[in-house]
């Protein structure tokens, strides 16, 4: 695949303009992602140096968001220096309990805070102030953990834990820090076993926790894996809220679901206690609707760091290396997958969902099919076979002992169709050329060639208006060819009557490069282009004449094509070639000369 090749070297690239001296450290998932994202934004041609710029700027982002090392402060130095202002509300801290004390004659509880001894990734640990205490008031919301049994040494240890909204007393001689209803504990595999299995259901398995059964009491309880942190801002005011979307596994497998957690107002820092990946556990957790829970009055809020090895048929985000349909596991969610399309089948609607599809594919190590819902099962309809295909945020499970992928809007996923992206033709950087004799494996490739013979595919069913055969009728919705019967129009993938058609280019062309000569189908998009025109304006050309000449445009000139070699499903026949993507050879150049 082109756009493989493509991939790999521009992770080195990158890697080299980060200085980082292992490209792995760049997830694949990210990288393909971002540069489809690109590629899409720049439909008329980009330049490999503007590639790698805003590849270098989207990774700046991203990596500062996903470490966020600067929403985090680990240590207590910024209450005992003098000269400088204490932390803001809005500042989050990952600290340690040093001790849990009880004042006195008094129902009060103190613990002492020291800073953290870890570091966020490719920093040293903190020094000097790291080991500086201070003591803090308990929040009454956290009385009943420290004085019941289910959380028995819970507080020793120095158990780590985030913070956020800390202020300090202004009248004491010995500084303390206020109460504050804002926590996150962070909780270790197998020192907290016993909790993870009463509180939430989950089993340690070879130092994994797992669900496998129902919590020992329901208090609101929610065990998930984030996906998406979205996070706060500078000042924690009373409408700011930000919000941590996690994937909750059923208990048992089958399809996550997708899940918002709120945090509001002064609260709304702790969503950067939490990174892509980790396990986020609620207790007393608030239900806004059913897909959104919020941090309320009376929740308290755990995080199992990914740091603690969670297992990739778990685990969900952003993975690098990249992840082959060989390697995929039951139970995987959040996959990014560069396929080719093998075959897409007709709709089957089901379960409500007027629109369900399935989608076979497969990259060389294996061949899986997908289960496509709603809007994106339209959206798939589209698809042809041979084209390279960038499947994002898709789940697996397992069906019958075989591995399945599933995806939908509802849960993020996407399909990019890479073959059919105007602007690669145009980059001259960002692909090989191949010659016409060398193309005979299933894939897309790319080529410099002349047209030397346009031919209209005569048996479509067309327009009444189109005397040279050149365009068919398809379904508005999904752009496939429909058929006629006695209650009108049937769409050939929808499987369902259509009331809405349009028109688009049906030909085929002959191809020359020199080396050879090649008969190949054209997309329909495609075939605009090459004539230069619409469908719309050669049907309203007046004569045959008029229109066969309009078909002749192409002959001649020369253009840099995206060629996608193909088999139909269960044909015996030799490889089909199709032009998915094209542009003009006179365009590609100057911009590679401009940039």
């Amino acid at each position: 695949m082109g756009f493989e090749q493509t991939l790999n070297e521009l992770q080195a690239e990158l890697a080299t303009c980060i200085q980082s001296d292992n490209k792995e450290s760049i997830p694949w998932s990210w990288l393909a992602t971002t540069v489809s994202m690109i590629l899409s934004d720049h439909s008329s041609g980009v330049s490999r140096p503007v590639v790698l710029a805003e590849l270098e700027y989207a990774w700046h982002r991203y990596s500062s968001s996903e470490e966020q090392d600067s929403a985090v402060q680990r240590t207590l130095g910024g209450f005992f220096h003098r000269n400088n202002t204490a932390p803001g509300l809005a500042a989050l801290f990952e600290l340690r309990i040093a001790a849990l004390e009880q004042l006195a004659h008094t129902s009060i509880w103190m613990w002492r805070l020291s800073g953290s001894d870890s570091a966020p990734k490719g920093m040293k640990p903190p020094r000097h102030s790291s080991t500086k205490q201070m003591s803090a008031f308990v929040h009454q919301r956290f009385y009943p953990m420290i004085e019941s049994a289910e959380f028995e040494g819970f507080f020793s240890d120095k158990r780590v834990l985030y913070l956020t909204g800390l202020r300090g007393t202004a009248s004491e001689e010995v500084l303390k820090l206020l109460p504050t209803t804002a926590a996150v504990f962070v909780l270790e595999v197998e020192r907290d076993a016993r909790l993870l299995g009463e509180f939430f259901g989950a089993e340690v398995v070879d130092g994994q926790p797992v669900l496998t059964k129902d919590p020992a009491f329901d208090a609101g309880q929610v065990w998930g894996v984030v996906d998406t942190v979205i996070q706060s801002g500078e000042e924690p005011t009373l409408s700011h809220c930000a919000m941590v979307e996690i994937n909750v596994h059923p208990l048992g497998g089958g399809q996550p679901r997708l899940m918002a957690v709120e945090f509001r107002g002064a609260d709304a820092s702790l969503a950067n206690a939490f990174h892509r990946g980790d396990y986020l556990g609620l207790v007393c957790a608030v239900t806004e609707n059913s897909d959104t829970l919020s941090y309320g009055p009376q929740t308290l809020a755990f995080v199992l760091p990914s740091t603690a090895k969670v297992p990739e048929a778990l685990a969900t985000g952003l993975r690098s290396p990249r992840v082959w349909l060989s390697q995929v596991l039951p139970d995987t969610s959040q996959l990014t997958l560069l396929v080719r399309v093998v075959a897409v089948s007709a709709n089957m609607p089901a379960d409500g969902e007027p629109f369900r599809r399935a989608l076979r594919v497969c990259d060389g190590t294996a061949t899986r099919d997908a289960t496509v819902w709603g809007t994106l099962a339209l959206r798939v309809a589209g698809l042809r076979a041979g084209q390279t295909v960038l499947m994002r945020k898709f789940n697996a499970h397992e069906e019958q002992g075989t591995v399945m992928l599933n995806g939908s809007l509802d849960i993020g996923s996407g399909i990019d169709n890479v073959s059919s992206f105007p602007s690669v033709p145009h980059s001259a950087a960002l692909r090989p050329i191949e010659t016409l004799d060398g193309i005979r494996e299933p894939a897309s490739s790319y080529a410099r060639v002349s047209v030397t013979r346009v031919e209209p595919l005569q048996n479509e069913l067309r327009d009444a208006r189109d005397f040279a055969a050149a365009t068919k009728l398809v379904h508005a919705l999904c752009g496939r060819r429909v058929t006629r019967n006695a209650d009108g129009f049937v769409c050939e993938k929808c499987a369902q009557p259509v009331a809405d058609t349009k028109s688009a280019f049906a030909l085929a062309v002959d191809l020359d490069d020199g080396t050879a000569v090649v008969h190949a189908r054209v997309a329909a998009h495609v075939a605009a282009t090459m004539l230069a025109t619409t469908p719309e304006h050669f049907l309203k050309l007046p004569s045959k004449a008029q229109q066969l000449a309009a078909l002749k445009k192409p002959l001649g000139q020369a253009f840099v094509v995206c060629l996608t070699a193909f088999t139909l499903p269960d044909s015996t026949k030799d490889t089909l070639l199709r032009i998915d993507a094209v542009c003009s050879a006179a365009d590609v150049g100057s911009l590679e000369e401009t940039s």
